[in-house]
């Protein structure tokens, strides 16, 4: 996870405020360095189509990327795997970003939306 950390560039289209971003950025980075090997492979694959990452630096082609979409606790994240690009809604909390985010990636058989 460190890897994607450092490729991943973040976008916002809620209305948080900069330190809500930052403190929605840990949050997300903490959960995703305490998942386990299986979970973060899950994640890799619903955020990119591919079951693993690059060999390379050049290979991140489109770079990872996250759009902090407005607050819905409602909805569950969701991809654009050919463009790399992961939509988070602004969850008010960590429980609910990790609990959101884990049933997300467990679904294996999605499509198009």
């Amino acid at each position: 996870m460190t890897l994607m950390q450092n490729y991943t560039v973040w976008h916002n289209e809620s209305q948080a405020t900069e330190e809500e971003q930052e403190k929605f950025r840990q949050w997300f980075w903490s959960i995703t360095s305490k998942c386990t090997h299986q979970e973060k492979q899950d994640l890799i694959f619903f955020w990119t189509g591919s079951p693993a990452l690059p060999s390379s630096e050049e290979s991140f082609q489109p770079a990872p990327s996250v759009m902090l979409r407005p607050t819905d606790i409602h909805h569950l994240p969701t991809a654009n795997t050919c463009i790399s690009r992961l939509y988070l809604p602004y969850y008010n909390s960590k429980r609910l970003l990790r609990s959101k985010l884990l049933l997300a990636i467990k679904t294996r058989t999605f499509g198009f939306v």
